[in-house]
């Protein structure tokens, strides 16, 4: 009790010796208090832990498919099929995919004329363009430029070879999937029995 008597001494502005306490030791003694308080709150969390921001998305997404990617999925797409066996595809690839980066463009112009002693003037243009590409920075601290279009790798044609599509109504589906997919017209489409 003695440590609480003391305190009340402390803080007590009336008495014999008027305030004990000036203003700066009280700010000292709450700025202790308040250092406290926050080293008490770091150590000790009363919310649980914090939710993370969202992961982002697969890298799968951010990185360009492969051709054989490609073909793997549509070929598990067809087989999926009723009428269809078992699947093999092969693509005829036709230009890759193409991304168009947002670009910050810096351009200055400098003028500079001069005169000589015999009365000739010489004029100096000066300019410069300096061009950098706009970056993002994702969730976990990676830089990644601004995509302004993306432009998806388009193929020539496609050869499907499966079972199954003897039937021509098979058949027809397997074409009807693959230009809603691909976006190729049915005369680029080759669907041969296995």
């Amino acid at each position: 009790m003695a440590f609480w008597d003391e305190w009340k001494k402390l803080f007590n502005p009336g008495g014999k010796g008027g305030g004990r306490l000036k203003s700066g030791s009280l700010l000292l003694i709450l700025l202790v208090v308040g250092t406290a308080l926050l080293l008490f709150n770091s150590f000790f969390s009363f919310g649980g832990e914090k939710e993370s921001p969202p992961a982002a998305p697969a890298e799968e997404a951010a990185t360009p498919w492969t051709d054989q990617q490609m073909a793997a999925q549509l070929a598990a797409i067809l087989s999926k099929i009723r009428g269809v066996g078992k699947v093999e595809l092969f693509l005829t690839p036709g230009t890759s995919g193409r991304k168009e980066l947002v670009t910050d463009m810096e351009q200055s112009r400098r003028q500079t004329s001069e005169g000589d002693s015999e009365g000739g003037t010489r004029e100096i243009i000066e300019e410069t363009t300096r061009s950098t590409y706009v970056l993002l920075r994702d969730a976990h601290g990676n830089e990644v430029p601004l995509v302004a279009e993306e432009e998806k790798p388009r193929y020539r044609g496609v050869l499907v070879v499966a079972e199954g599509v003897d039937d021509p109504a098979v058949k027809a589906r397997v074409i009807e999937a693959l230009q809603a997919l691909l976006g190729l017209p049915a005369h680029r489409i080759t669907v041969l029995p296995r």
